[in-house]
């Protein structure tokens, strides 16, 4: 009995533990015996032929075919340029490695490879997926960002903006380095397409978890591109010339230099067509991540970004506002470097260079409708501007590995920003009931200069035999805003149709000046195969000093020197933050938990002096908060990946909310901050889920966002005679919830592409109008289609369309509820009908309804052109038009819990222009292919 018994055991143990066995095999050339990456391996069942599994080798030619049921199939091995090659096989329970086949040339299809190229479009690794650009048709002469487009799962905003399943893109590198910074515009816009070889989209790990190697949950999205070998060896770039009708003119380069460990690179553009290829998150860069602080008008004011037809729109009297408006000229520079030295990269540096001048005239025209307790206050407001931009931006970094178990990095940044902003103004306004109350009219000249200098000094070392990792980093910024400003205005307030005037002619200046050091230290050690846990503490300190003197004119003395002490003050302020937190880290197969909690101290110390350096107020708080964290990953063999995060944090009001001088730069608005101000408090939970298959390239993905803030900062609006006294007060229960999801798959038409996608925002906000509470609940869809068809490389065309229905209530029955649509469609056509001979077209329609008479737009934006290719492609020539149609406006809808207003800015129209483009290819390299699979440039 004792023997049946063990051998039962065995038995069972043996059908337990087992497990299905590898197919294993390598590919080479058999001319020169090189490794075959990208040759195409079949399996397919001889028993049932649809069951069939595919896969590519990897770059030394290798393929593994895992976990293979017994049984007889057949394996095809086929990569173009090569005889295919087959072979019957069986398994039995044992891996197989079947060896090394080598590959014939097929001298007779060579010759037609370059047309005729098809490549594996993606593979799946762990925390990457990973794009073979070569797969992706776009037109010549095509910049990254048209690439990119075409990745399942990726769109690109109107602004440049990438997301990657409703997720944005944080930070971008080539070939694993920063480029002019972490900005991903930057490289999308100026990169060629056709320089690329892969693009991979990373859920990146933090930098402590690289570190350490202790997988804490967290993640960033990055796209990282890598550089086509060839075009190592030499440079490669775009260089471009043109001038059109009504002295239109462009000139553009970039010009790069790549090789193992070398970035280098130039990039140059001049224009008067309005192009100047930024948007939010370069105004973010060029001011440390504190456009709020840095573009605000002085001591607050009405305070918006607004993205419209790719231009940014910075409201008040921001430093890149008329890059949004009116017809502007733009010159910008930089240059990029980067190299590393010594054995595994020991020591690394990088830095960056960017410039931008750019100057312009304007007109903005709004309509704007303020929501009354009593009544709807409408106001059409003209201005024209004139202003002069400069920005200086200087990124440095430096990486230094003593040794394996230790990493010392060090990155400095400086920002220098000069603008000029000359208005000239005129305004009137009335309510719905009484009639017209204000009309006026305002010359505002204002110069701002802000420089901003962060540095970071960053330790962390690791402990021998994988017992844990202790991190230490000092960071500290200091932005000061500089402004004086010349304001002339004159204000015409009715009763009962009787005027009174308000005449202001005065001067005034501004310094804001903040230092924040801050100090973290954190130690994270495993506990178990599984269990990790980390400790950590954060110290924050800063201190502001904003000063704000205004002088009204003398008329006796010719000069601006009598002060006016209601617009005059200084506030200085002191704040701190001081956290413990405990942590711990669960890491399973599919599955990773971090869940801990922070112990925060935060305190305040401000103090208000007036004109004569009395302490007018004084204010002393502190608040104590425990803040829980959640963090759940979940990623299986079928790429399905499920992502929740909660996060509960406390921040503390902004100096311009606090500080209680009044702005008076606008006579129709009119503000002062509340030293009275508690500190934000929020709850945020996101969840994020995608399944890719690269077999068939299907994608899905969702996403749900949602923030609840207590204590968050809203508006008591008072109204006087049509203007506001606007006053920052705490308001609780303020939310907002972002969701959507997204869809894209190859249609049975070769060479077409959909993609599916709706979005829906929905927001919660209160406010105060004449100290009467008014709720407003907005609530945003839209849906998108995404067509893209292409055959090869002669015919491309893309289709999007997009529309959204949106609906604004308000509690208080005398505000005004809105409902309106938005639409933005596209089409765009690249055709090569003869040789070296291609015609593109651009058709844009933006369209709304429910807007303000006047503001409800319906147009169509036609580009459209012809190239002729010359010298081997590396010449184009064209002739193109702009606005064809005659058609281009620019209208842009803001909406905040008090206020609708519609915006019509002038813009450029109908131009036609000649362009040369040089194609800079691999300038110092031999032009013949190194390899014969290496079929397309």
């Amino acid at each position: 009995m004792k023997t049946y018994l063990l051998i039962i055991l065995c038995i069972l143990s043996t059908k337990t533990f087992a497990q299905l066995p590898h197919v294993t095999g390598k590919v080479l050339e058999r001319k020169n015996g090189l490794p075959l990456e990208y040759a195409g391996v079949i399996l397919s069942s001889k028993k049932d032929s649809t069951k069939r599994v595919g896969l590519v080798t990897n770059k030394a030619g290798e393929f593994i075919f895992k976990d293979v049921a017994n049984g007889d199939y057949q394996i095809k091995i086929s990569v173009l340029g090569y005889l295919s090659l087959s072979k019957n096989i069986s398994v039995s329970g044992k891996a197989l490695s079947l060896g090394t086949f080598k590959l014939e040339e097929d001298a007779i299809n060579l010759k037609d490879v370059a047309v005729k190229a098809r490549y594996a479009t993606a593979t799946v690794k762990k925390d990457t997926i990973e794009f073979n650009a070569d797969a992706y048709k776009t037109k010549p002469n095509a910049a990254v960002e048209d690439l990119i487009k075409k990745l399942p799962g990726v769109t690109v905003d109107k602004d440049g903006s990438i997301l990657v399943g409703g997720q944005k893109v944080t930070r971008l590198t080539v070939d694993g380095k920063d480029f002019f910074g972490t900005d991903p515009k930057t490289a999308t816009k100026n990169l060629p397409a056709d320089a690329i070889a892969k693009v991979q989209l990373i859920d990146s790990k933090t930098l402590e978890a690289k570190a350490t190697g202790i997988d804490d949950g967290q993640r960033e999205k990055v796209l990282n591109l890598t550089i086509k070998e060839d075009k190592k060896k030499g440079w490669f770039g775009n260089a471009s010339l043109s001038g059109g009708t009504t002295d239109k003119y462009g000139s553009y380069l970039s010009a790069n230099h790549f090789n193992k460990n070398l970035q280098f690179a130039v990039l140059g553009m001049s224009n008067n067509t309005n192009d100047a290829s930024f948007g939010y998150d370069d105004l973010n860069s060029f001011s440390s991540g504190n456009i709020g602080n840095i573009f605000a008008p002085p001591a607050g004011g009405s305070f918006s970004i607004n993205v419209n037809n790719g231009k940014t729109t910075v409201g008040g009297s921001g430093v890149f506002d008329n890059n949004a408006i009116g017809l502007y000229t733009t010159h910008s520079g930089g240059v990029n470097y980067s190299n590393s030295w010594g054995k595994n990269n020991k020591l690394s540096l990088s830095g960056s260079y960017f410039t931008y001048f750019s100057s312009g005239l304007g007109n903005k025209l709004s309509n704007i409708q303020d929501l009354s307790s009593g009544d709807i206050l409408r106001t059409l407001d003209n201005t024209d501007r004139n202003s002069d931009n400069q920005a200086h931006r200087f990124n440095f970094k430096a990486e230094y590995h003593p040794d394996s178990l230790t990493d010392i990095t060090f990155r400095p940044n400086v920002i220098l920003n000069n603008t000029t902003n000359i208005n000239n103004r005129s305004f009137n306004s009335f309510f719905d009931g009484t009639g017209k109350t204000n009309d006026g009219s305002q010359y505002y000249n204002q110069h701002n200069f802000s420089p901003s200098l962060f540095g970071e000094f960053s330790v962390l070392r690791r402990m021998a035999n994988k017992k844990g990792s202790i991190s230490l980093r000092l960071n500290g910024t200091q932005n000061t805003y500089n402004s004086d400003w010349l304001n002339r205005s004159l204000l015409n307030q009715y009763t009962n149709g009787t005027p009174t005037a308000t005449n202001i002619n005065q001067e005034a200046n501004q310094e804001n000046a903040s230092k924040t050091y801050t100090l973290n230290a954190s130690y994270a050690r495993p506990l178990s195969a599984k269990w990790s846990s980390n400790l950590g503490y954060t110290y924050n300190r800063s201190l502001v000093n904003a000063a704000q003197a205004t002088f009204d004119y003398n008329a006796t003395t010719g000069s601006y020197d009598v002060i006016v002490p209601n617009l005059t003050n200084t506030f200085d302020s002191q704040n701190y933050l001081s956290a413990a937190g405990l942590g711990f880290i669960f890491t399973g197969k599919d599955w990773t938990y971090n869940f801990g909690v922070n112990l925060q101290q935060t305190g305040l110390n401000a103090n208000t002096f007036d004109t004569g350096g009395a302490n007018i107020n004084q204010m002393e708080k502190t608040y104590y908060n425990l803040l829980p964290r959640l963090m759940i990953n979940f990623k299986n063999k079928a790429n399905q990946t499920l992502a929740i995060n909660y996060r509960a944090s406390v921040n503390l009001p902004a100096v311009t909310d606090l500080q209680p001088v009044q702005n008076n730069t606008n006579p129709l608005y009119q503000r002062e901050g509340n030293p009275d101000l508690e500190a934000r408090k929020n709850h945020r939970i996101s969840v994020n889920f995608n399944t890719f298959s690269p077999d068939n390239n299907r994608y899905w993905n969702g996403y749900f966002l949602y923030n609840l803030a207590f204590d968050d900062t809203g508006n008591n609006i008072r109204y006087d005679k049509g203007v506001q006294y606007v006053r920052p007060v705490n308001v609780g229960g303020n939310y907002f919830l972002r969701a959507g999801t997204f869809f894209g798959m190859p249609a049975k038409l070769k060479g077409l592409r959909t993609n599916y996608g709706v979005n829906f925002f929905a927001e919660h906000r209160t406010s105060f109008i004449s100290d009467e509470k008014n709720i407003t609940n907005r609530f945003e869809v839209g849906p998108n289609i995404n067509w893209s068809y292409d055959v090869d490389d002669k015919f491309n065309a893309d289709v999007y369309a997009y529309v959204a229905y949106t609906k604004v209530n308000n509690s208080l029955e005398t505000a005004v509820d809105n409902r309106y649509f938005t639409l933005s469609n596209s089409l765009n056509i690249s055709y090569e009908f003869i040789k070296d001979l291609r015609i593109e077209a651009d058709l844009d329609h933006i369209g709304s309804a429910g807007r303000a008479d006047g503001f409800n737009s319906n147009y169509f934006l036609l580009n459209a052109g012809i190239n002729k290719y010359i010298m081997q492609r590396q010449v184009t020539l064209s002739l193109k038009g702009f606005d064809i149609l005659n058609q281009n406006t620019s209208i842009d809808r803001i909406i905040n819990s008090s206020r609708i207003e519609d915006v019509r800015y002038n813009n450029i129209t109908r131009y036609f222009y000649l362009s040369l483009n040089y194609k800079l290819s691999k300038v110092g390299a031999k032009n013949e292919r190194s390899n014969p699979r290496n079929t397309v440039n």
